[in-house]
């Protein structure tokens, strides 16, 4: 999925429209900027985590001859569940 944004002018507010097409008002066009410069750096972030944990799900699966669903369980009870 596309993670673009966009800032259109509504009125005397800003809005932020993300890829979802979900709308969120800002009383400037600098603090909506700053919104989406959040936005995009959570995204990285999350699709860094993601592959990280991708990444370890392989690893144990080669080092320990385990299936996938194993794996995955095995990194949730590391990280309490999530």
């Amino acid at each position: 999925m596309s993670t673009e944004y966009r800032i259109e002018p509504v009125g005397r507010q800003f809005i932020v429209v993300d890829p979802w097409d979900e709308i969120v008002g800002y009383p400037s066009a600098e603090e909506a900027q700053q919104t989406i410069e959040r936005f995009e750096k959570e995204h990285a972030v999350s699709e860094t985590a993601h592959l990280l944990v991708e990444n370890a799900i392989k690893a144990l699966m080669q080092l320990n001859g385990v299936d996938r669903g194993t794996a995955e369980r095995a990194i949730r009870d590391v990280m309490g569940g999530a």
